[in-house]
């Protein structure tokens, strides 16, 4: 069985929504737009966005159980077109097609520059920076403002989480709360696999 049928039998439910499916990006569409639709948020965030497969993925699900919800969305490349292993993918374009311009909101520049300088209330937040667990810990825990929104119940959601994914998985995760003394982080992993994964984080 390939990965596409595989994919099908994993969520059959999923087979009509216009995802962007770029590259190795399906499955982690496909479980961010379950997670949403599941924890129906009013305000997402997401810390890049590359080509906007899962912006797009959040934006659909989004426009079905809460259509006045927002995504602010931050990047340090912007809108421009993101490439990976020879395929282009233009999030503002991608946004576009599907309708979701009015809900959705890009800004260009380092991440640390812009929202998390000045963060807004959020329900979700989702962080996909290349991810470290020492830029995770100073986003989530170091700033005061974004830890007590995830404390009041916001939900985050980070790439990586895969066993095989370089810097985000288990081992690392235990190997980062042990240097701290202490459980810092909890992780659950989601779906997809190496660099490309999804999964829900907890403090």
């Amino acid at each position: 069985m390939d990965w596409l049928e595989e994919l099908k039998n994993k969520y059959p439910d999923l087979q009509n929504i216009n995802f962007v499916n770029m590259h190795r990006y399906q499955a982690i569409e496909r479980a961010v737009y379950q997670k949403v639709k599941e924890w129906r948020p009013n305000v997402i965030v997401e810390l890049g966005h590359g080509g906007g497969s899962l912006t797009v993925a959040m934006g659909l699900a989004l426009k079905e159980v809460n259509p006045e919800g927002v995504i602010y969305s931050y990047d340090v490349s912007g809108v421009a077109d993101y490439n990976i292993s020879g395929a282009t993918s233009n999030a503002s374009m991608n946004i576009k097609e599907r309708d979701l311009t009015e809900m959705v909101h890009f800004t260009e520049g380092d991440v640390f520059d812009t929202w998390i300088k000045n963060p807004c209330p959020f329900d979700l937040l989702l962080i996909d920076i290349n991810n470290e667990w020492n830029n995770l810990y100073s986003i989530i825990i170091a700033n005061s403002f974004i830890n007590n929104q995830i404390k009041k119940g916001a939900k985050v959601l980070i790439e990586g989480g895969d066993p095989t994914h370089p810097r985000i998985n288990q081992n690392t995760l235990d190997f980062f709360n042990n240097s701290c003394g202490e459980e810092i982080f909890t992780m659950k992993h989601l779906d997809g696999s190496g660099r490309t994964s999804i999964s829900i984080l907890e403090i």
